[in-house]
């Protein structure tokens, strides 16, 4: 079983605690580690430059692990492959629609993911891991996830969004809420 590592959002902000988020991503007990960087969340033609941007970030945590990095194909049956052959899987925020209609075409996700080491998703990726989420604007309700997580994530999350986490509470079931604020993070060891 993988251990889930869920970010609020904003992960391009040079804080610590970001730094601390692609730390953990890595926090394996090989120096030798790929990572499949997955940005199905946003649109094709900006990939590439948050590819880069990634590669920055873990890196420059991880100064002495040896990192591979590979963007994820957006062929349902290369992703599938891709999955099976890397450490870390990470799915970079964006529009949650996006990513979970991209998703949603991938037979048996929530199975790929069963063997995986960590997997990682920062606000609409996090979202997309969630049975439900609330992304932390007002004029959004509650909606539905892939359901890889039995939980509910409130991303972007402050004190200020009161009305807002009532609606993540009231949708479905009563399943544990994780609050994440932007630039912070969980981990969930399933």
């Amino acid at each position: 079983m993988p251990t889930y590592i869920l970010h609020g959002g904003e992960t391009s902000r040079p804080s610590e605690d970001n730094k601390n988020f692609f730390k953990e991503m890595t926090n394996l007990d090989t120096d030798d580690i790929k990572i499949l960087c997955v940005y199905f969340s946003r649109e094709k033609n900006i990939w590439q430059e948050k590819l880069e941007q990634d590669k920055s970030y873990f890196s420059e945590a991880n100064p002495t692990k040896n990192l591979s990095f590979t963007m994820a194909d957006d062929d349902p049956e290369a992703f599938k492959n891709q999955i099976k052959d890397c450490d870390v899987v990470y799915m970079r925020g964006g529009d949650t629609e996006l990513i979970l209609n991209r998703l949603k075409k991938i037979e048996n996700f929530k199975e790929l993911l069963q063997d995986k080491k960590i997997v990682s998703g920062s606000s609409a990726g996090a979202c997309a891991l969630s049975k439900y989420y609330h992304t932390g604007t007002i004029e959004t309700d509650a909606k539905i996830g892939l359901n890889v997580l039995d939980m509910k994530i409130f991303v972007h999350y402050s004190d200020d969004k009161k009305e807002e986490l009532e609606k993540l509470q009231k949708i479905g079931e009563d399943l544990p809420i994780y609050k994440v604020e932007e630039e912070k993070f969980v981990v969930i060891n399933k």
